[in-house]
């Protein structure tokens, strides 16, 4: 009778190979056989198994014989090619009971793992080309019969497992035991094939994730000489070297480096080694727009092989795009969510991308169209980039994972903080600080410099204030946290600047340090949220005209940008850029600066730490001084302290993450400032 398959689905699948190992344990000769199914390359795709005991020698045949039918109907899907070694395949039992419907090659068994090697085709030789294709590609391999090795180590953990022991023990009956079930069936916890009680795992290391440990493909190797096969315009640190490495052997990675130690040229370095060993064809980088110049020049730079193409412009200009013959596109999160929309045939949701880099990464942690067009590109890698996978609460991690642990075999993960989300993100995150790795960067010092406001400034800031209060006090029940809000932007303002004078106690102490710091050869940054005349960047610009300043605010087009980053970097007339936090806040080099004031506090430590980072980052050589205003008896003051308390509450989850106090301060905290009662 023939081995029928019958159960499965008929429709084309990907090509697998099936691995038959059939193993005498002593002392009891328990017949111990796995059905292991891997892609040509060797990555695990699933894993049955079974023992058949029979003392009787006349039953021993009949028992083995169960054994093996009851195995070949449980794969998902029917194997395209059947390895099996020959001293272990038991022909007899095929020969007489079985007759195969899929070609089944035998294999020889040497001295070692990589000493097998074919010796025939059971029954005969397929017709098909397919199956001689398919044992190509395995014999290709740096080491194609490791899976074998792989498989008996599977066996070893699962029977050395008690309760595998009393699931399969039933003396002449037949279990057969699967992987991807092998969890409700124990009742341990999940395996990368069901997520749903990741939040119930318990410490340690369950029996499936055992198995799926000890059947997992070993990284493909990475010629020692791989640095050294082209020309680099610069030469990588050990730590980034290490980056690269776990780039190349890892589908799945968050790479969450300390700003400034090059996120960006590791991901396009392991982007070329790809390419050249033929794993990379169709490479996609999503990032903030102000970014992407910026990758396609670093491109050129690390990785003149590869052609990139930035996906921008109107409709018509990128359906072109999308479909070009090119290694690597590059577009902008709000491009690529108005281009992946609902139609199931754009070109963006059709791709099979290699790799897909979402730099930034940041950008992803709501769950919004977004984060959603990200999550649904059909890939094979998936790895995010950002020094900030927590900026205000443990879900941005979850959603940012949910991009990150992609499976295109599994169904879609979904992530909620606990112990299951800090375990998976110990896995799947690769982290370095600044102070770990590089020994000689010279040192950032933070100074928090209260100052007191003019007298001018004095009198608008308690006014504002008064009158503030009593609004908000009016409003009764109909207060909200926006009108609060409303009123903390405005007293924010007037300690940046008077609206009546223009006069301002930070902007005048910035100039008074600039007199000194030019004639030392010293080049600042200077930060603010706000841009206009009164109080943020416009206001800067004329404070500080002395100083021949630049500024970048958000309404810059790229070209623009890089122009004005060109001319403070080059030129030494400009001992000042002025730049809105938000535009410049992200993807700058700027380490001809060895100075940066923030005249106003941003809601969000986090993003105020990018921001001083555009300087203090590798190829800086001089200590970064960075200085943060607060003015004595104001709102500053009070938005500092809450500030201190909640940095806590995130430093357990991710190194150097805060939280964003527009969103984590309570309605108490907020209305507090005020005096007021939250209701």
């Amino acid at each position: 009778m023939p081995i029928p398959f019958d159960n499965l689905i008929q429709e084309e699948r990907p090509d697998t190979i099936g691995w038959f190992r059939c193993v005498t344990r002593e002392p009891d000769s328990s017949v111990y056989a796995a059905l292991f199914q891997t892609t040509p390359e060797g990555q695990p795709l699933a894993f049955c198994f079974a023992r058949a005991d029979e003392d009787d020698p006349s039953l021993q045949q009949e028992a083995l014989f169960v054994l093996t039918r009851s195995l070949f109907q449980f794969p998902a899907q029917s194997p395209s090619l059947l390895l099996a070694p020959a001293d272990e395949f038991p022909l007899s039992v095929f020969d007489r009971n079985l007759r195969l419907r899929i070609p089944c090659c035998l294999i020889t068994a040497g001295h070692g793992g990589d000493a097998r090697s074919p010796a025939d085709w059971f029954p005969a030789p397929p017709h098909d080309r397919a199956a001689h294709v398919l044992l190509e590609r395995v014999m290709a391999s740096e080491s194609p019969w490791e899976a074998f090795e792989r498989a008996v180590d599977a066996l070893d953990e699962a029977f050395a497992d008690e309760r595998v022991q009393a699931l399969t023990a039933v003396h002449g009956l037949v279990t057969v035991v699967d992987l991807t079930a092998l969890p409700d069936r124990l009742g341990q916890g999940a395996t990368r094939h069901d997520d749903s009680s990741l939040n119930d795992l318990p410490r340690g290391k369950t029996l499936p994730e055992r198995m799926w440990s000890a059947l997992a493909a070993p990284p493909k190797a990475i010629p020692p000489e791989w640095e050294a096969q082209w020309e680099w315009p610069g030469t990588f640190m050990p730590f980034q070297k290490e980056g690269i490495v776990a780039l190349l052997h890892n589908d799945r990675l968050l790479l969450a480096d300390d700003m400034g130690l090059g996120k960006t040229v590791q991901a396009i370095a392991a982007l070329r080694v790809l390419h050249a060993r033929n794993e990379s064809k169709s490479s996609l980088v999503v990032a903030p727009a102000s970014l992407l110049n910026q990758w396609r020049r670093e491109l050129d730079r690390w990785a003149p092989e590869l052609s990139a193409i930035i996906v921008d412009g109107t409709a018509a200009e990128r359906s072109w795009k999308w479909p070009a013959k090119k290694d690597v596109k590059l577009v902008s999160y709000e491009t690529l969510r108005a281009d992946f929309g609902t139609n199931a045939l754009a070109p963006v949701r059709r791709e099979q991308w290699d790799v897909v880099v979402a730099d930034e990464a940041q950008r992803i942690k709501n769950r919004n169209d977004t984060s959603a067009a990200v999550k649904g590109l059909q890939r094979t890698r998936s790895w995010a980039l950002t020094g900030t996978p927590i900026e205000n609460h443990e879900e941005e991690l979850a959603s940012i994972l949910e991009f990150v642990d992609y499976d295109p075999s599994t169904a879609r993960k979904r992530y909620h903080p606990g112990a299951g989300l800090r375990a998976r993100h110990k896995e799947l995150q690769l982290r370095r600080r600044k102070m770990d790795v590089l020994d000689d960067l010279p040192p950032k010092q933070v100074t928090m410099t209260p100052i007191e406001l003019y007298p001018s400034q004095r009198r608008s800031y308690e006014k504002a204030e008064q009158e503030g209060i009593v609004f908000l006090r009016s409003l009764g029940v109909e207060v909200t946290v926006q009108h609060v809000f409303a009123l903390l932007t405005r007293l924010k303002q007037i300690c940046n600047a008077d609206p009546q004078t223009g006069e301002s106690c930070k902007l005048d102490d910035i100039r008074e340090r600039m007199e000194q710091l030019s004639v030392q050869g010293h080049k600042a940054l200077v930060f603010s949220q706000y841009t206009d005349g009164t109080s943020g960047v416009a206001a800067a610009m004329r404070h500080l005209r002395a100083y021949s300043p630049l500024a970048v605010t958000g309404e810059d087009s790229p070209s623009e940008r890089q122009s004005i980053i060109d001319r403070f970097r080059t030129s030494d007339e400009h001992k000042a850029l002025i730049l809105s936090l938000r535009a410049g806040g992200l993807g700058l080099n700027l380490q001809e600066a060895s100075y940066v004031f923030h005249l106003d506090r941003w809601w969000n430590p986090a993003v105020e730490r990018q921001a001083e980072d555009r300087s203090h980052r590798i190829g800086q050589t001089v200590k970064v001084n960075v200085i943060k205003y607060s003015c004595i008896g104001t709102i500053e003051e009070r938005i500092d302290r809450i500030l201190e308390r909640k940095q806590g509450l995130f430093d357990e989850l991710v190194d150097d993450v805060s939280l964003d106090i527009s969103t984590q301060m309570t309605r108490e905290e907020l209305f507090g400032l005020f005096g007021l009662s939250a209701r």
